[in-house]
């Protein structure tokens, strides 16, 4: 997954703004499968949301049907994808929890930033496999 240098610091702001809460948003970009059928992200935009959450903010996030409509029309008006998500994961490591995995559609990147006593301590990227779950990816911070 390659990700624009500018675009992975408004990640950090954005999660370091929202805290006691999760952050989250979506990766707007092409996807390149290889002669293989392997996939790589690349973004170009991030689209920040909102944790529509009312409730346990501090340990999920989601992201409302309109706001994934309207970053998915305008994404596409530009010729464009989403190409997954990101959020935050607060005093706690930086691995797909179960509600992640059931959020995350096939072929799409989860960026996940996680964050210690309001410290971001590690950033992970997890492809969603088409045949379900998820593998690690190299993120690919470019200028």
């Amino acid at each position: 997954m390659k990700l624009p240098r500018r675009k992975f610091e408004i990640i950090q702001e954005q999660a370091l703004h929202g805290l006691p809460y999760e952050c989250c948003g979506l990766l707007v970009g092409r996807k390149v499968v290889d002669h293989r059928g392997n996939v790589d992200n690349i973004v170009l935009e991030v689209a920040p949301c909102k944790n529509d959450l009312y409730y346990g903010k501090e340990t999920s996030f989601e992201i409302s049907f309109r706001e994934y409509d309207e970053v998915e029309r305008e994404a596409k008006s530009l010729g464009l994808s989403i190409v997954g998500s990101y959020h935050s994961h607060i005093n706690s490591t930086a691995i797909p929890s179960k509600h992640d995995i059931d959020f995350a559609r096939p072929g799409h990147s989860m960026v996940i930033i996680s964050l210690f006593s309001g410290v971001p301590r590690e950033v992970t990227s997890w492809l969603r496999r088409e045949s379900g779950g998820f593998h690690q990816e190299q993120i690919r911070v470019t200028e």
